[in-house]
């Protein structure tokens, strides 16, 4: 059963008011389930639409929130990403929930994990882990020494997976986070591997790379630059493009289904891109059409934009 054979009957009351009726209902049966999420997938897209008309405002949204409940507490994904606990979208302990698929152990709110979990955009975060591994395998048999930049480390899990997987690798990964927090994070995660895995803070937008890299790494920051910022950023980036190395740069496609959910409830934007976009953005960034190509992961949600010298 598709969102799109659900029959909605015409209503004049506004779309908050016909979406609180679901949520009220999917809040005392414990969350969704499997028959509901086409149903609760449509209306998150009507009410997404009605908030871009500027029909929804911050009392509405507020209402669509407090309807939730502790649905939305800290102890589910979606409130989590709402809350915002260390202070922005995309934290790091954010995608380290997704990387591991976490659930709430309360039985009254994992439905509601399950229900984001299956989303499309998780599944695609999930993915590059699995885009980066695949770069790294290829990188590791060219070169063993190999040096990889990594921009934002996160919480440092695909690097982690990677050298537990390859113990006896000699890749070097040097990495720039601007959160203090997020670096405690990924070097306790990778403590094993700390004589391969430097961070360091700092603002990737004041980067300006002194060394040559194999591979330069950007999966989940360049979404939340303009197109200005972004043709910028590229060409601050690519003189630390070693010979036969590349940049790769992960962006949100614009056909994300997610995009509804993420916006609404997790107060989560991003700029969006095309395939197009990304390939229009490398060629203002200088990027000659031959050394650029644009590839996604499995769910063609995350969009990569490879650049070589």
């Amino acid at each position: 059963m598709s969102s799109s054979s659900i029959i909605v009957p015409a209503i004049t009351r506004s779309s908050h008011q016909r979406f609180l009726p679901l949520i009220h209902r999917l809040v005392r049966q414990g969350g969704p389930g499997l028959k509901d999420y086409p149903e609760l997938d449509f209306w998150l897209v009507d009410l997404h639409q009605a908030m871009e008309r500027g029909e929804v405002g911050k009392d509405e949204k507020g209402a669509i929130h407090d309807a939730f409940g502790k649905a939305l507490s800290t102890d589910t994904m979606q409130g989590f990403a709402l809350a915002k606990p260390h202070g922005y979208a995309g934290d790091f302990e954010i995608i380290d929930r997704i990387y591991q698929g976490r659930m709430s152990g309360d039985p009254e709110l994992v439905a509601w994990d399950r229900y984001y979990h299956q989303h499309a955009a998780p599944k695609a975060v999930r993915n590059r882990k699995l885009v980066l591994h695949r770069l790294l395998d290829e990188l590791s048999a060219r070169k063993p020494n190999a040096r990889v930049l990594k921009i934002a480390v996160g919480p440092g899990r695909s690097m982690y997976e990677w050298l537990v997987a390859n113990p006896e690798s000699r890749i070097s990964f040097e990495c720039l986070e601007i959160d203090p927090a997020a670096i405690d994070y990924a070097e306790r995660l990778n403590r094993p591997f700390l004589d391969r895995v430097h961070i360091r803070q700092g603002n990737a937008l004041r980067i300006r790379p002194k060394a040559r890299y194999d591979l330069v790494w950007v999966a989940g920051l360049f979404d939340y630059f303009n197109d200005r910022t972004f043709v910028r950023m590229i060409r601050r980036l690519m003189p630390a493009v070693g010979e036969k190395g590349q940049l790769v740069i992960g962006n949100f496609s614009n056909s994300n289904p997610s995009r509804a959910y993420m916006e609404l409830l997790g107060d989560w934007h991003l700029h969006h891109r095309s395939e197009d976009r990304l390939q229009t953005l490398a060629k203002e960034a200088g990027v000659e059409d031959d050394f650029y190509v644009v590839n996604g992961e499995p769910e063609k949600v995350n969009l990569f934009l490879r650049l070589s010298r």
